[in-house]
């Protein structure tokens, strides 16, 4: 069990990959745990995602919902409509996946 956990208080840790000076909004957000991303070729995201993304965090997480988790953005599959900060977090906290910091 995390220190966090165990506070008794709602959290929100955001691990970022590396990151870029670009416009947000540009790349699809992608969220894992974990490590997993690390998988990826590319492994970065713009710092204007990372921002929005904590925004967004204040709003939609909580409630009972502590997250931890890393992120990343790739391009969008041709076609693809690129989702907003708001519907990939809740879309992640709807799976209850945390990082595991008993490792």
């Amino acid at each position: 069990m995390s220190l966090y956990s165990q506070s008794g208080l709602d959290y929100t840790i955001i691990h970022p990959g590396g990151l870029l000076n670009t416009p947000s909004g540009e790349k699809q957000l992608v969220l894992d745990v974990d490590d997993k991303l690390l998988n990826n070729e590319m492994r970065s995201i713009s710092r204007a995602d990372v921002a929005n993304l904590c925004v967004v965090a204040l709003s939609v997480a909580g409630n009972g919902k502590s997250a931890s988790f890393d992120c990343i953005t790739v391009d969008a599959k041709e076609g693809e409509e690129i989702k907003s900060a708001e519907a990939v977090l809740t879309e992640f906290l709807e799976k209850g996946e945390t990082t595991d910091y008993s490792l």
